[in-house]
């Protein structure tokens, strides 16, 4: 299905281009941005390669950050191989260097820094103008980035797929959690997968040898306890780890996209 604007950015620059997403969208543009619109089950790389090709432009969120990612330099090699028009929008002080350089150096620019949000009206009718509808009247609300920062549209699906819910209680996600520690030599993330993984070992060692070994008041606290880690652990999840992750690392385990697994280690420590 084709849209108006796909959305390319660091996610460093997340708040931005959610706030960036929601203006758009405000003034009847379609967008397209990771990772609200990636489906489940399809690869990763071959999703955003789709919506490139459906989009009719591409607003890119430059800054020093987007300049150092591998993930956003792909993005606009492909808009700019299939002659998408490019948009970017400069969050910061920094240029344009070698790859991105040759790419955007015909395309339009728009200076938005210090402050972006001041730019977005600007946006909407240079947007507008490449999609060919003009938007002369912008609808820009006053308080879009601090709602930005606060998570208000990271509604990364528009429905919830609750198999990824019932993931969570398997040993799935902390075997997950364990991976992304020690691909990344990240020490916290290695532990927190650990600890996740205790009840359910718990449960494997209680259910082989615990189960004949223990009266019935026994076997009833072991369960009770061991039933409460996982509640917790299960509550942490859902709060402390965002839909979408889930999703992605599940696809980094059956992929050997770096660029992926990159992507989703920075989003992972930013959260």
């Amino acid at each position: 299905m084709s849209h108006d604007v796909f959305i390319s950015y660091s996610t460093k620059d997340k708040v931005t281009a959610d706030a960036i997403c929601h203006t758009l969208e405000n003034n009847n543009m379609k967008c397209w941005i990771a990772p609200r619109n990636i489906k489940s089950g399809k690869p990763y790389a071959e999703e955003i390669m789709d919506a490139i090709m459906l989009t009719k432009i591409v607003v890119l969120v430059f800054s020093s950050n987007s300049q150092a990612s591998q993930f956003v330099n792909n993005e606009i090699n492909i808009a700019f191989s299939n002659s998408k028009p490019i948009l970017s929008f400069k969050i910061d002080e920094s240029m344009p260097e070698k790859e991105l350089e040759y790419f955007l150096k015909t395309n339009h620019w728009l200076e938005a820094y210090p402050h972006p949000e001041e730019k977005f009206s600007t946006l909407v009718r240079d947007a507008s103008k490449l999609i060919g509808d003009e938007n002369k009247n912008p609808i820009v609300d006053s308080d879009v980035m601090e709602r930005a920062r606060k998570g208000e549209f990271n509604n990364f699906s528009s429905k919830k797929d609750w198999i990824l819910y019932i993931l969570l209680l398997t040993p799935l996600y902390p075997i997950i959690t364990i991976y992304m520690g020690l691909t990344s030599k990240i020490k916290r993330i290695t532990i927190e997968g650990v600890i996740c993984l205790v009840p359910l070992i718990l449960y494997l060692y209680f259910l082989v040898n615990g189960g004949i070994a223990y009266g019935l008041n026994e076997r009833v606290i072991c369960m009770a306890v061991i039933l409460a880690l996982l509640i917790i652990n299960f509550i942490y999840a859902l709060l402390m780890r965002d839909e979408f992750l889930l999703r992605k690392s599940v696809l980094k385990i059956m992929s050997d996209d770096e660029d992926l697994f990159d992507d989703l280690l920075d989003e992972y420590s930013r959260i």
